[in-house]
């Protein structure tokens, strides 16, 4: 049915425009990885016409690499309390289960664009941010191998049935997560 021309312009909201493609975004590339997702599979998604996604990123890489950001920020866990860090980090990998933002890191690899906004992303966003706020002595280190530990973890909940840790597992990874913490 074609819009009445009578009526006024229907008005965008810009921020819950960009944040619905930014959704839709993360939901197709660590579903599907970076290749198989398309702009208008994630358009349709975001219920907005394709050429929209591209007006408001510019491209395929500079969305995935948006999308990214604000998957990492949005489930931070370096803004609360550094003691305890080690087991809310560990419940939230097993009890949550989510590994969708290892695994768009991880199925972004093939693309050499891609691998590039995921190493820019880690580099600034992840281990950088996760440095700023553990703080010295060797935050860069400690960093680095939270994010190994994280990763390393997440794969292999991905690719076993994770729900079914002993208790015993979780402990030794939570001590292991804190012990970075405390340096």
């Amino acid at each position: 049915m074609a819009a009445d021309p009578t009526s006024p312009p229907r008005k965008r909201d810009a921020v819950a425009t960009r944040n619905r493609i930014l959704a839709a975004a993360f939901e197709c590339f660590s579903e599907q990885g970076y290749a198989r997702a398309g702009i208008r599979e994630i358009a349709e998604r975001a219920d907005i016409a394709s050429s929209l996604v591209i007006r408001y990123f510019g491209s395929k890489v500079a969305l995935f690499e948006n999308a990214l950001i604000q998957a990492v920020y949005t489930r931070s866990l370096f803004i609360g309390e550094k003691a305890g860090f080690g087991r809310r980090m560990a419940d939230l990998l097993i009890g949550e289960n989510d590994t969708r933002l290892t695994a768009m890191t991880v199925l972004a690899l093939g693309d050499p664009e891609a691998e590039a906004a995921v190493r820019r992303v880690v580099a600034q966003h992840m281990v950088g941010a996760l440095s700023d706020w553990l703080g010295e002595p060797e935050a860069r280190a400690r960093a680095t191998s939270i994010y190994a530990l994280m990763t390393g973890f997440t794969m292999v909940l991905r690719l076993s049935d994770g729900r079914n840790l002993p208790e015993s597992t979780v402990a030794w990874l939570a001590k292991s997560f804190q012990d970075l913490v405390d340096g």
